[in-house]
């Protein structure tokens, strides 16, 4: 049976154990949850959930990430002023395009399964361990 917690994360914790403790339980998690980081922090911060996700996903084990995300290098007005107004914060900040998300998730093993419309412009996208 894989162990699932309201708090697992690799940039957090799961029962008090650290992301770096995080890496020590391979093949084990059926499921990540990230909602709204991506955006909101450096592009660092995707490619160490990406890599920790290929790691610590039981086969089949699904990632799931939800926020706003360019598609095709644009998207709702709403969105590219979001962007903007990111970058104007922090320059490592900003909405990213679905695109280079999934081709990143794919060099750790992660297909993308499903992307959503989601309210508020967002998208739910849903990758699985292969």
């Amino acid at each position: 049976d894989g162990k699932t917690s309201s708090s697992s994360s690799c940039d957090g914790s799961v029962d008090g154990v650290t992301a770096d403790g995080i890496r020590q339980y391979p093949n084990y998690f059926d499921l990540i949850l990230c909602i709204n980081m991506i955006h909101i922090a450096p592009w660092e911060a995707t490619l160490g959930l990406m890599e920790c996700a290929g790691k610590v996903l039981k086969k089949g084990g699904m990632l799931v990430c939800y926020g706003p995300y360019k598609v095709g290098g644009t998207a709702v007005e709403s969105n590219l002023k979001f962007d903007e107004a990111l970058r104007s914060r922090n320059p490592s900040w900003g909405v990213r395009n679905l695109e280079e998300v999934t081709a990143i998730a794919k060099k750790e093993g992660l297909e993308l399964v499903q992307s959503v419309e989601m309210p508020a412009n967002n998208l739910s996208v849903l990758f699985r361990k292969a």
